[in-house]
């Protein structure tokens, strides 16, 4: 079985439409959604779908809980405003049976726009070649492997690229297709350019070892 772990804080504006979209590939494998102190109808949104999870706030703590309440021998974490192509849990039990150790999905952003495909190659690039991989693109391993890195670490930014590192220390991982589809909601709010120089800078501040405390305020000082 596969458990799929998405973590939600006031979500009901997309949640309906990406857990509706993501239903024919999870038939009989398992949803979990956990909160972290929604004040709208995201959780009854997230029942009508899943088993739904409270956690305290922040993405690690809700990773780590979603994680700790699964069942299933792989995980999947995605974001709550993206989707999967048919055939994805097929490419990652494919990827996890041939030796990887986990990875992440090749990016489409739902939207025409000619930049939003340079996102996309960049974010494949990073995924490939850097294997860091961000909650955008989804990320995937097996339960046991999660157990022994210890889950997500629980730092105010950046946890997903710091379990990336961890993961890379067990063994390859691989970006797999069919694609991960991602709202374009997060570039439609602060700008195409602004939201993704921003997100580059705060990526290169950390890789330069700055504070994850300074890079969480400037992220909040950005948005």
């Amino acid at each position: 079985m596969i458990s799929v772990i998405i973590p939600i804080l006031n979500e009901a504006k997309i949640l309906e439409k990406t857990l509706s979209q993501l239903q024919p590939e999870l038939k009989n494998h398992e949803l979990i959604i956990v909160d972290g102190g929604s004040t709208d109808a995201s959780i009854s949104i997230a029942e009508k779908y899943g088993k739904v999870v409270k956690s305290e706030r922040g993405r690690a703590k809700q990773l780590n809980a979603g994680a700790a309440a699964a069942t299933g021998d792989i995980l999947i974490f995605l974001h709550a405003d993206v989707w999967l192509e048919p055939g994805a849990f097929t490419a990652v039990e494919t990827a996890l049976s041939s030796g990887y150790v986990g990875g992440g999905f090749l990016q489409k952003i739902d939207d025409r726009n000619i930049l939003y495909r340079m996102i996309e190659i960049a974010a494949d690039i990073r995924g490939k070649y850097l294997k860091v991989f961000y909650g955008d693109s989804g990320i995937f391993v097996s339960r046991n492997d999660f157990q022994s890195i210890g889950g997500f670490p629980d730092v105010p930014i950046m946890e997903e690229v710091g379990f990336s590192k961890e993961l890379r220390t067990l063994g390859k991982t691989k970006m797999v297709k069919p694609r991960i589809h991602i709202s374009a909601r997060r570039w439609e709010a602060n700008g195409i350019v602004r939201t993704t120089t921003k997100n580059w800078l705060i990526t290169f501040l950390y890789f330069l070892g700055f504070s994850l405390e300074r890079l969480a305020k400037l992220y909040r000082n950005t948005r």
